[in-house]
């Protein structure tokens, strides 16, 4: 049964297209992320369900989000859990992610300071903290850290989902795998919802549409993606291409017509 917070963020299917707008926080240069609202304001219109955001954008999106759902993205320590999860809930937000760093060595994580193992145990107090309060939390696997994408085999990603379910996050945010079959064996392999995240820019829009429509295929129930949404020149179009292959099953030929 879903929680009141979590029918803000998924549609009664389950499915869920969520706008990943947190890079700030991470990446030293972000185009297209200059007026937050009016990125909200397209990716709502277009069929956006939620939006994940920090702190700072997330504060001042009350009067463009109306009804759409808002993953607050958060940056904690054990230590800091707690405050983090308070903050989040005095700002109204409908859920929570983190990232989860699985084997990566002390300095490989984005903020250039934790190992894996840190990682996995802040998760594991960040998903006790948020089932007090009755939370959703959505955990970003990145096993090696981003500097070890050339580790990141379907095997390892995989793994490292496994890991993040058994954290007791409520759902896990994944790197695609590359083909159904692989990407099948991660979600039968873990033991919470997956959505996909979209990861560096893509070649083309079908290309895009494509990775989606296969990872729904093999079991994803959405979608975390940014760049390749606030990055285009047609946001909304984009964005209505993508929620017709994640809520009306559309294939990726027909979806990309409606991006005009």
């Amino acid at each position: 049964m879903k929680t009141l917070r979590e029918r803000h963020l998924f549609r009664d299917s389950g499915r869920a297209l969520v706008i990943a707008m947190d890079h700030a926080r991470s990446f030293d240069t972000v185009t297209g992320l200059k007026d937050p609202n009016k990125v909200i304001s397209s990716v709502i219109e277009g069929g956006a369900d939620a939006i994940l955001a920090p702190y700072g954008t997330a504060s001042q999106a009350a009067d463009v989000l109306g009804n759409t759902g808002l993953w607050l993205s958060v940056d904690t320590t054990p230590q800091t859990v707690s405050a983090a999860v308070e903050r989040a809930i005095r700002l109204g937000v409908d859920g929570i992610k983190a990232e989860l760093y699985p084997w990566c060595e002390e300095g490989d994580d984005h903020l250039g300071r934790y190992t894996g193992k840190e990682t996995v145990l802040n998760m594991v107090t960040l998903a006790a903290e948020c089932q007090k309060w009755g939370l959703p939390l959505m955990a970003e696997t990145v096993p090696f850290g981003f500097p070890g994408a050339d580790k990141r085999t379907p095997e390892i990603t995989a793994a490292a989902c496994r890991v993040a379910s058994e954290t007791g996050a409520t759902y896990v945010k994944s790197f695609y795998t590359g083909d159904k079959e692989s990407f099948k064996v991660l979600v039968d392999n873990c033991t919470v919802p997956v959505l996909i995240l979209g990861g560096p820019k893509a070649d083309s829009d079908f290309d895009t549409l494509s990775m989606v429509r296969d990872a729904m295929d093999a079991g994803a129930i959405g979608i975390t993606m940014g760049r390749n949404i606030w990055g285009h020149d047609n946001v909304a179009g984009i964005t209505a291409a993508l929620a017709a292959i994640i809520h009306d099953d559309a294939s990726a030929e027909s979806a990309a017509k409606l991006i005009g």
